[in-house]
């Protein structure tokens, strides 16, 4: 699950650097769809760890 985080991490700061430019509301959607897909991996990972 941590590193599952950590891929959330690094794609998180790697969209702020890259969308510096892109307005407010571009950035907040793509940040919310990397949420919504690391709460799917933990998910994931705890229907296959169960």
């Amino acid at each position: 699950m941590s590193e599952a985080l950590n891929h959330i991490t690094q794609a998180v700061e790697h969209i702020e650097v890259s969308s510096y430019k892109a307005s407010r509301g571009v950035r907040v959607a793509i940040a919310f769809g990397i949420v919504v897909a690391g709460y799917g991996l933990v998910v994931a990972g705890g229907v296959i760890g169960a």
